[in-house]
């Protein structure tokens, strides 16, 4: 099973996801580092919003966040490709 990570685009104000970015590339460790407290969730599993150092850190990794429009959740599940 491959693990796919990705960011769930919410418009403000909404319940529905309105698009999806995979993350290509993703060192789990320092974006544990950027969350905080991770040790209930080690592989990071649940959704976690794009907010602070979580954002700063992916923006260095070249990704752009249209926050004044929608909210960003990096987001996780398992594909059945390998």
């Amino acid at each position: 099973m491959k693990i796919v990570r990705q960011f769930d685009v919410f418009k403000k104000c909404s319940d529905f996801i309105d698009h999806e970015i995979e993350v290509k590339s993703f060192d789990i460790e320092a974006a544990k580092r950027c969350l905080g407290n991770t040790e209930d969730d080690p592989l990071l599993f649940n959704g976690y919003k794009i907010e602070g150092k979580i954002k700063s850190f992916f923006e260095n990794l070249g990704y752009t966040f249209e926050t004044s429009k929608y909210d960003y959740f990096l987001c996780c599940y398992q594909d059945n490709i390998k």
